[in-house]
Order: C-alpha cells, then structure tokens, then sequence
C-alpha cells in the first residue's frame, strides 16, 4: 500500500527519490532524469521523455521490438505444430549489440549532460 501511495504521490507531484550522487558531487549520474522521462513518457509527452533521458524510449523501442519478435517466433511454433519456441537465429549476436548501443546511449547522455551542466546549462529543470 505504500508503494501505491508513492506512485500516486510521483505522478501527481513529479517529487520522488532525489539522486544521491547528484546530491554529493553536484555532477548528474547516468541514470539522472530517467524518473522524469518514464513520468513525461506516461502523460505522453515523447519529446520531453527523451530530453531527459533517451534510454528509456530506447527501451522501449528494444522492448516492443522484442516482444514483435517473440510473438512471430510463437506464430511460427503453432503454424507448425511445435511445442517449443524457438527464436530466429543470431538473436543473441542481436541482444548484444542492443546492449552496447543502449550503454553507448546511457554515456553519451551522461557527458553530453554534465559538459552542459559545466558550461552553466541544465538540460534537467524539474517537470512541472
């Protein structure tokens, strides 16, 4: 029950757990806005979500991705007559190239923002 009352107090506040490492070096950590960009991203805002962090539409992306492939791979197994799903050949070659560009998302994201926030730019006002 708490849970609930935190989640509703988030996305009708945007005030949720502060970044400690924000707190201590006054430098954004690699997962600096992701909370704002899933609230932006739950009131539609696509735009807003990715200014604050764009690996969670990537995320998304790779997830709806994902599940196009697992469904077409089920399809697949019932079109003939298997009792195993078996996925596409050189998924896991695919998994990890999704996994790099998502780490070369988050770092990039990471110094693009704190090389702004040097300069006296903050690319991460609170959502209002």
């Amino acid at each position: 029950m708490t849970h609930l009352r935190w989640a509703n107090r988030w996305l009708e506040t945007g005030q949720g757990f502060p970044c400690l490492f924000h707190f201590f070096t006054g430098f954004y950590c690699p997962g600096c806005g992701g909370t704002r960009a899933v609230r932006l991203l739950l009131k539609g805002d696509l735009a807003g979500s990715f200014q604050y962090h764009p690996f969670v539409l990537y995320v998304c992306a790779a997830l709806a991705v994902e599940l196009g492939i697992w469904a077409a791979c089920c399809f697949r197994r019932s079109a003939l007559g298997r009792k195993e799903v078996r996925y596409l050949p050189g998924m896991e070659r695919r998994y990890r190239r999704w996994v790099a560009v998502g780490a070369f998302v988050v770092i990039v994201n990471w110094i693009v923002k704190n090389v702004f926030l040097l300069a006296g730019i903050d690319l991460l006002p609170p959502v209002g």
